[in-house]
């Protein structure tokens, strides 16, 4: 059986790594530009927007939780 050999537990972080494994991981300023724009929740809201501004509207929509969590 594929698996059968891995740890229950994941090793522990050694703490003199931890500042390098943070930064490693950790969003970027250039990864967040996403937060800056005003995203609009209301879809009616947005179409008057976009209708005002001459901009198309990019939709997201999905069904269920984001993190697969269903």
């Amino acid at each position: 059986m594929i698996g059968t050999d891995l740890p229950v537990e994941p090793a522990p972080i050694d703490p003199a790594d931890f500042d390098r494994l943070r930064d490693l991981i950790a969003a970027r300023a250039d990864e967040e530009r996403w937060t800056a724009i005003p995203w609009e929740t209301d879809l009616w809201v947005a179409r008057r927007r976009a209708e005002e501004a001459n901009k198309p509207i990019f939709m997201w929509a999905m069904n269920g939780n984001p993190l697969g969590c269903v």
